[in-house]
């Protein structure tokens, strides 16, 4: 069972293209091949814009055609990584979700948080990845993140298959993410 480890920021869309993109094959690596991910687990701090972005999160797969997947919400209880002690633990916690094969995408979250899952991967034998979008693409996603905090409502809702009031949380997938495979 491969699974896709995520650390998770306040943009949603990054998490979804990263499987996608893996999924499908379509990665930047010597031999990209489909990697068939079985769970996708989204390690989290408890900041109040990055919990709103778990909720889209999970809207997305739900309404935008990887509603079997298998999801795992892994908050953990800090709202951010402001001392070595909290960047120990952050570690561990990423490290105890990881095993040898698995993906640990950097894409989100915060740097120290980036660091620490990426050095947990190498450390358990993961593959490491991360999505790339380019700086115009971060800014319409974002913009259209602002209006969606107004129907959180509509996105919890989304969250659990009923995707007629929120329609518009497929755009805030990137259609020109690049997925990169290092190791």
């Amino acid at each position: 069972m491969v699974k896709l480890v995520s650390v998770l920021g306040t943009t949603p869309g990054g998490i979804y293209e990263t499987f996608i993109n893996l999924s499908q094959g379509k990665y930047e690596a010597e031999n990209p091949t489909p990697v068939k991910v079985d769970e996708v687990y989204v390690i989290r701090t408890n900041n109040e814009a990055v919990t709103f972005a778990w909720k889209l999160v999970k809207a997305i797969f739900a309404c935008c055609g990887s509603k079997e997947i298998i999801i795992a919400d892994i908050p953990l209880p800090m709202d951010d990584i402001n001392s070595a002690d909290d960047f120990k633990r952050f570690r561990k916690e990423v490290g105890s979700r990881i095993n040898v094969g698995d993906y640990v995408d950097f894409t989100g979250g915060r740097k120290a948080m980036s660091v620490a899952a990426a050095l947990e991967g190498l450390h358990k034998r993961a593959h490491i990845v991360t999505t790339v979008v380019s700086p115009d693409e971060y800014t319409r996603v974002n913009n259209l993140l602002k209006p969606l905090k107004a129907k959180e409502r509509d996105v919890e809702e989304a969250g659990q298959g009923k995707c007629d009031q929120l329609k518009e949380v497929c755009d805030l997938i990137s259609k020109n993410s690049r997925t990169i495979l290092f190791f």
